[in-house]
């Protein structure tokens, strides 16, 4: 019995082998047996993501932005309300490291993601005297976030890979605020968070196109309001509260210990 334990034990070990070299020979990168799913079978020693590697992404976002508006203006005598959505269009750069985890190459991904966040305008609800109700615009400009991330890989057959994971960091830039009677600007640097998840798929070793999703909070920004008639009289502020749906499309480039040393 411990005879055909030790028989079959080598057996998966080498079909294990043969399938990670085979599937490399074909451009296909899976590093397990696909007929034996459940047990942890390691990949063999040429397999590039049974290695700690390290990587560097560009990535582009498609962002659904959402805010909401609060505070209270002095010079109306009116809580500030309502809600704004506007789509904008986001650049970044991420440089992390892979780490396996052990079964069928799952590996844990750390990165330091820094963007350029591109929102534009908004507008929500000032008040109303006579006539039409007054709208306050809101621009930031000079936007940024930069993002600690950890993300899980949960490896596919045929070269895909799914992940999830999140991260913590920082935002900031310009916001300002006018609705004709008032208005008010601010730079500003607030904490920020995000959770999300997609798929990636190995092009080869060297490229992975990622394709995800994330849902970030970019926290409260706190703006204080001015008369546009008399600026040395206060009138109140203005809370704006951002976050984001977004749908990202990245390249990534993996190996890159490997790409310095010409290996």
């Amino acid at each position: 019995m411990n005879c055909f334990k030790t028989f079959l034990a080598v057996g998966v070990t080498l079909s294990a082998s043969f399938f990670c070299a085979a599937d490399a020979q074909a451009g296909v990168y899976e590093c397990f047996n696909e007929d034996d799913l459940l047990d942890c079978v390691p990949c063999v020693e040429d397999c590039w993501t049974d290695r700690v590697s390290f990587y560097i992404s560009a990535n582009n976002y498609a962002s659904v932005n959402h805010m909401e508006s609060g505070g209270f203006n002095t010079w109306a005598f009116s809580a500030n309300s309502g809600s704004d959505n506007n789509v904008a269009y986001d650049f970044g750069l991420a440089l992390g490291t892979r780490i396996p985890i052990g079964c069928k190459c799952k590996a844990l991904r750390f990165e330091v993601e820094g963007a350029f966040r591109d929102l534009g305008g908004l507008t929500t609800t000032s008040f109303q005297l006579e006539g039409p109700i007054q709208t306050y615009v809101v621009d930031y400009d000079d936007r940024w976030s930069v993002m600690t991330n950890c993300w899980l890989d949960f490896p596919l057959k045929n070269n895909k890979t799914i992940y999830i994971g999140g991260g913590i960091g920082a935002n900031g830039g310009k916001v300002s605020i006018d609705d004709t009677y008032v208005s008010g600007q601010s730079r500003f640097n607030r904490f920020a968070w995000q959770i999300g998840g997609g798929v990636t798929w190995d092009v080869s070793q060297r490229v992975t196109l990622d394709l995800g999703y994330r849902y970030m909070d970019y926290g409260s920004t706190f703006v204080d309001l001015n008369d546009n008639f008399n600026p040395n009289n206060a009138a109140g502020n203005y809370i704006a509260d951002l976050t984001s749906h977004q749908v990202m499309l990245g390249i990534r480039f993996n190996s890159l210990g490997n790409l310095i040393g010409r290996r």
